[in-house]
């Protein structure tokens, strides 16, 4: 059974001046704003920070004293975006959507699950949206627990008939998901779903039709763009086309390009030593390097590690001997983001002129296709 888990912004500000009839008084009409009131309980900490999640880091726009478990945030924006509230240390966060709105949140740290956020119509969108997805979740995990309960009590069975159960309830997940951002689709909040749940899963036509579906709002919204932006990657390395041209050093610091290998067949292997999956892959990999190498086979490994230490290790403990690049910035690899990869292991099959054939090639999989183009 396969489970997953197993394995900003400043509004130009409008004056708007009015002058009375025949009188000197004018009054200024103040720009739209927001503001974030919020009183939880069991708040020891002293300071908040409004933090904005931007390519894979924490960014702090703002900070404030907390006061009896009070304190508040004000600022301008031009369309709403999900916005984090952190502490001192940083463990507990807070999720809202920040629109030019009175916010108020409540509720205590014990829980910040159930902790209650009002005042915004994005933010009851959202919080609408959680609460379903909620159920749905709930009804997988139950899933999950009588599958791993029945394979300890060696109900073999069982297994097969509760793993389609499982992807049934996963499959009524999706469509509650798509179903949600439709019927929300001039909203923000549904292009930061559609991102969230969507993009990484659906392939290059399903994608390009969510970005052009959202209205007002929605269609100018970061969280379209960033679609968009992943609609552009999936374009420029979908099979047909040539694989776009990088260089990463190699643990000695030596730039390797991609176009050293014209001429060959390359598997682009994105992979990292903490990923279980890859690391299980890897036998698969050094056996059909072993086997097509002669023939004019080549793996290119691009590793998502940030320790040079544990990914030199990996390379000796499963021999793989072929050439292997970082730069050793995790999931901030320049590779890795220029290819849209969202999840490892993830392989690209280029042939001889540098054009992507294939991708993603596993097991059994990866040696039918090169016998079939290394005859």
């Amino acid at each position: 059974m396969k489970f997953n888990l197993k394995n900003s912004i400043l509004f130009s500000t409008l004056s708007i001046f009015l002058i009375a009839c025949g009188g000197d008084e004018q009054t200024q009409e103040k720009a739209p704003e927001f503001v974030v009131d919020a009183a939880i309980a069991d708040l020891t900490y002293q300071t908040a920070y409004l933090v904005d999640y931007k390519d894979g880091e924490m960014i702090k726009l703002d900070s404030t004293k907390i006061v009896g478990g009070k304190f508040s945030f004000k600022g301008k924006m031009d369309l709403p975006e999900v916005r984090y509230i952190n502490f001192n240390d940083g463990k507990e966060r807070i999720v809202l959507f920040v629109e030019n709105d009175s916010i108020h949140i409540s509720g205590s740290l014990t829980d910040v699950s159930a902790i209650k956020i009002t005042g915004s119509s994005s933010n009851d969108i959202f919080n609408d949206f959680k609460q379903n997805l909620k159920t749905h979740d709930d009804k997988l995990n139950e899933i999950i627990d009588r599958y791993y309960a029945a394979e300890e009590a060696g109900k073999n069975e069982e297994l097969e008939k509760i793993d389609a159960e499982y992807y049934a309830a996963e499959d009524v997940k999706l469509k509650f998901v798509e179903d949600f951002v439709k019927m929300n689709k001039s909203s923000v909040v549904a292009p930061f779903i559609g991102l969230r749940f969507l993009a990484g899963a659906y392939e290059l036509g399903k994608l390009d039709s969510l970005a052009k579906m959202f209205e007002k709002d929605a269609a100018e919204s970061v969280y379209t763009k960033l679609i968009n932006e992943r609609v552009a990657i999936l374009k420029s390395t979908q099979e047909g086309v040539p694989a776009p041209e990088f260089s990463q050093n190699d643990a000695d610091g030596n730039p390797i390009a991609l176009s050293s290998f014209i001429g060959k067949y390359v598997l682009i292997a994105f992979w990292a030593s903490w990923c279980g999956p890859c690391r299980a892959e890897n036998p698969n990999v050094v056996a059909a390097f072993k086997k097509y190498n002669s023939k004019g086979f080549e793996v290119f490994g691009v590793s998502l590690d940030d320790n040079k230490e544990k990914w030199l290790e990996a390379i000796e403990k499963d021999g793989l001997t072929w050439k292997q690049v970082s730069d050793l910035k995790g999931w901030g690899n320049a590779v890795a983001k220029q290819y849209g990869v969202q999840g490892i292991p993830h392989s690209i099959l280029v042939d001889k002129e540098g054009v992507i054939v294939a991708k993603n090639l596993r097991g059994e999989d990866l040696h039918k296709k090169l016998a079939e183009v290394l005859k």
